[in-house]
């Protein structure tokens, strides 16, 4: 199999890291950067050794780049996402595919046209527990799902971010695009789709977000299956966990521990640790060997596109329980 030639485009801390996972991936190989700050493109290509360009044209323009990686604020996902579809490269999109639904669909058909790879980075499909508990599902072992809890929670310094596209909806979402996708992702990967929503919200402590920093919703699975979910920016302690209660058991992930565990009734306990490989390099391997092969990646463009769907109805029932209450 010949290397997938990549391009980055977007050299922060996320693009930074993707790239540099890349050096572990079989068959891949980083031949371009850009970046709107020009010395963010330059300093990376020279720790990688790569061409940098002043423009993302330049870089799309390129013949010998087969694919790239974006890994830019969020509500430049779409647009870069598919520039670099309609030049003919395969694409791996960071987490949330984009803020809106509409964006997520664009996307998607500047894919099937073009008939080239669009995956999402929902990497946490990639933890080694994350799949142990998706096997355990698929094979009835804790029967029907019923309950799902989520918990996403965490601190964010009071004026981190007030200089950032961060402190605006606008341009991050909120909460639950910036973090808690991933959960809304293993959530539905878990149990399914969701048929409605409940959801309440309020900023506590970050006067400089122009959106709420702490989200609660209920969720209701079209299979009738139930779902309780919290994110945010407030919780000084914060917690990460998902649990996924059956008619047969139960399966936990405790993201702090880094293990996994499944109890059935009448068999016990078996426990997993979370994390045995590292999933970032084994998501990106996924993405290329796709690219290669043509296999469709497991976090495809309608994978994005469902944890982004529940993402904003989550959203909208938090405006609307604010409008009734005044």
């Amino acid at each position: 199999m010949k290397d997938v030639r990549i391009g980055i485009i977007g050299c922060g801390g996320m693009g930074t890291h993707l790239a540099r996972s890349c050096l572990q991936v079989h068959n891949a190989k980083i031949v371009g950067t850009y970046d709107a700050v020009k010395e963010k493109a330059k300093f990376l290509a020279h720790q990688l050794k790569c061409d940098y360009y002043d423009s993302v044209e330049d870089l799309l323009d390129k013949p010998d780049i087969d694919a790239v990686i974006v890994a830019t604020p969020n509500y430049t996902h779409s647009a870069f996402t598919i520039a670099a579809l309609k030049a003919g490269k395969h694409v791996f999109c960071e987490k949330p595919m984009a803020l809106k639904l509409e964006d997520c669909d664009a996307m998607i058909g500047a894919s099937e046209k073009q008939g080239l790879t669009l995956m999402v980075g929902h990497v946490m499909r990639f933890y080694h527990g994350c799949a142990f508990i998706k096997r355990a599902l698929e094979n009835g072992e804790i029967g029907q799902p019923i309950i799902s809890h989520v918990f996403r929670t965490t601190w964010v310094k009071v004026g981190a971010w007030s200089k950032s596209w961060r402190c605006k909806k606008e341009l991050c979402g909120n909460s639950l695009f910036e973090v808690a996708i991933h959960d809304i992702d293993l959530m539905r990967w878990f149990i399914g789709d969701v048929k409605s929503v409940k959801a309440y919200s309020s900023n506590f402590s970050h006067p400089e977000f122009d959106y709420d920093d702490s989200i609660i919703a209920i969720l209701r699975f079209k299979n009738g299956a139930l779902g309780l979910l919290e994110s945010g920016f407030s919780s000084r302690l914060g917690d990460h966990k998902i649990d996924v209660n059956g008619t047969l058991g139960a399966a936990n992930i405790d993201f702090k521990a880094l293990t996994v565990k499944v109890a059935v009734e009448g068999r016990g306990e078996r426990k997993e640790p979370l994390i045995k490989s590292n999933p970032v390099v084994d998501e990106l391997q996924h993405f290329v060997n796709c690219v290669s092969t043509g296999k469709k990646p497991i976090t495809d463009g309608l994978a994005g596109r469902g944890a982004v769907e529940i993402a904003l109805a989550i959203s909208r029932a938090c405006e609307e329980a604010a409008q009734m209450n005044g």
